[in-house]
C-alpha cells in the first residue's frame, strides 16, 4: 500500500496511540507502556455520546465501539527520575510484577490487533513524529524486525494537523504563542484538565475527546495527510552504543593511559626503545657532592629531556580541546 492509496481512499480505521517510556529522545529510551485504541470512523462522523448527566463536563463519552489493547513493558534499562515522576513506573516495579520486555512476541500482539480492524489504518499519536513513531521503530528493529514490520500502516502527528487547522481558520497572530501540548488542547476544548495525564491509556483517550469535538477537519486533514508507518526512521540505530556514560569513561580512560606513557617518557628524558623502562631508583643519576645539576647536561641531553615535554605539552592540549567549546 502506497502514498497514491493515503490519498485516494479515506482512512476506515483510526488507532490513537501512546507510548511512556525510560526518558527522552537524547537517552536512547525504551517503551515502558504502550496503548491503542482503535475506532472507525464512523463513531467519530456520526452524533458523539453526550457527557454524563448531572455534571458540568461538556467530554463527550469515548465512542462505545472501540477495541483496546494497553500492555506494560520491562525496559531493561532504567527510568529517568522526571519519567518516574511524569508515568509512575519504573523499571524495578515493572520488573517486579513480571512485566516482559518489548519483544517478539509483543510485536505479534500488535500485530494481531491492527488485523483486526478494516483498513486503510491510520496510527494516531500526539507528538508522534517526533517521539511515538520513531522510539516504535526503534523497538520493533531492537525485536529483530525490519521497518516493514507494520507493512501497510498509516500514520499522523496529530499536533500537526491540530496546528494546521488553526493555521487555516485563524489570523496568525492568534495562535502564535498557543501551546500544542495535549494539556493544553484539551484544556482550550473542555475547560478543563484531562484526568490520567501520562499514562498511556489515560493520554490516547484525551486525543480521542480533542477528535471527538473536530471530528470533519480532523478526519478530512487525516485523509490527506496520512503517511505509510514503514518511511519513519527508527529513534536510533540499533546495536549503537546506549549507555553514553560507559563509552565516556572508556574514551577518558585510554586517553589517559596515553598520557600517562608521554608523562613517563618525559620524566625518564630518553626516547630510546631501551630507556622507556623505568630506571631503578639506584640508577637515578646524583648530583651530590655540590656539582651544579646542569653541568651535567651536554646538548645531546638537553634535546632528550626536551622532546618528550614538547610532545607532553601537545598531548595535553588535545586531550583538553575537545571538552573546552
Amino acid at each position: 500500500m502506497g502514498l497514491e492509496a493515503a490519498s485516494t481512499r479515506p482512512m476506515e480505521t483510526l488507532v490513537f496511540m501512546d507510548l511512556e517510556a525510560t526518558g527522552l529522545p537524547f537517552s536512547q529510551p525504551k517503551v515502558t507502556e504502550l496503548c491503542l485504541v482503535a475506532i472507525h470512523r464512523h463513531a467519530l462522523e456520526g452524533p458523539q455520546p453526550a457527557p454524563p448527566t448531572g455534571g458540568s463536563s461538556q467530554v463527550p463519552l469515548p465512542p462505545r465501539v472501540a477495541d483496546k489493547l494497553c500492555v506494560c513493558v520491562a525496559p531493561g534499562k532504567a527510568c529517568s527520575s522526571a519519567a518516574i515522576n511524569l508515568t509512575g513506573l519504573d523499571t524495578a516495579m515493572l520488573t517486579a510484577h513480571g512485566r516482559r520486555g518489548f519483544d517478539a512476541g509483543l510485536v505479534d500482539l500488535v500485530q494481531a490487533f491492527l488485523q483486526r480492524q478494516p483498513p486503510p489504518i491510520c496510527l494516531v499519536a500526539h507528538n508522534g513524529d517526533r517521539f511515538d513513531f520513531p522510539l516504535l521503530q526503534a523497538e520493533l528493529s531492537r525485536a529483530g524486525l525490519g521497518p516493514d514490520a507494520l507493512s501497510g500502516i498509516f500514520c499522523v502527528d496529530s499536533i500537526v494537523a491540530l496546528r494546521a487547522l488553526d493555521r487555516s481558520s485563524q489570523p496568525r497572530e492568534s495562535n502564535q504563542r498557543k501551546s500544542y501540548s495535549l494539556g493544553n488542547v484539551y484544556t482550550r476544548l473542555f475547560g478543563q484538565a484531562p484526568p490520567d495525564t501520562h499514562t498511556a491509556e489515560g493520554d490516547v483517550l484525551a486525543l480521542v475527546s480533542i477528535f471527538q469535538a473536530r471530528p470533519q477537519p480532523l478526519l478530512h486533514w487525516v485523509d490527506t495527510h496520512a503517511r505509510p508507518f514503514n518511511n519513519v526512521k527508527p529513534m536510533y540505530e540499533v546495536g549503537a552504543v546506549t549507555d553514553q556514560g560507559a563509552a565516556y569513561d572508556k574514551e577518558t580512560k585510554t586517553e589517559r593511559q596515553k598520557l600517562r606513557a608521554v608523562t613517563n617518557l618525559a620524566t625518564l628524558g630518553d626516547t630510546s626503545p631501551t630507556g622507556r623502562k623505568r630506571r631503578p631508583r639506584s640508577e637515578a643519576p646524583s648530583h651530590s657532592g655540590g656539582i651544579p645539576a646542569t653541568s651535567c647536561l651536554n646538548t645531546s641531553h638537553l634535546l632528550a629531556t626536551l622532546g618528550p615535554l614538547v610532545i607532553l605539552t601537545v598531548a595535553v592540549a588535545l586531550y583538553w580541546a575537545p571538552w573546552s567549546f
